[in-house]
């Protein structure tokens, strides 16, 4: 399989440092792998922990595709450099990170935050 060829927007999504982006697009149009590609890079080159980043998607076939191809992807760049701690690392920290349906990542919230939303209400009722 030959290299990929990003097109100008792309790159810039995948590239774009400190920021958060949203990455909207077409069915079939590459979303999956720009966002896979800008996970690894910051993976790569930032030395991010994959734990710390949120990768929120609408369906959880889309949020589980992301997921093994970021598995893969990690396991290609191990193949490159195998001492690599950090990498041999993200495989084990894959299975914490964020990657899910923006409907559990909602529900996440709540339930880890509930006592303080009960309290908010509280607040309004009063």
């Amino acid at each position: 399989m030959g290299e990929v060829k990003w097109t100008n927007e792309q790159l810039l999504a995948i590239k774009e440092k400190g920021e958060n982006i949203l990455v909207a697009a077409a069915a079939g149009s590459g979303k999956t792998a720009v966002l896979v590609e800008r996970i690894i890079n910051k993976i790569i080159n930032e030395k991010i922990d994959i734990d710390k980043i949120l990768v929120v998607t609408f369906t959880k076939a889309a949020a589980s595709e992301m997921r093994e191809r970021i598995l893969e992807a990690i396991y290609k760049e191990i193949e490159k450099n195998p001492k690599n701690i950090h990498l041999q690392k993200q495989i084990t920290l894959l299975s914490k990170a964020s990657i899910c349906t923006i409907d559990s990542f909602c529900l996440d919230i709540v339930k880890n935050n509930f006592f303080e939303i009960r309290n908010i209400s509280k607040l309004k009722n009063s």
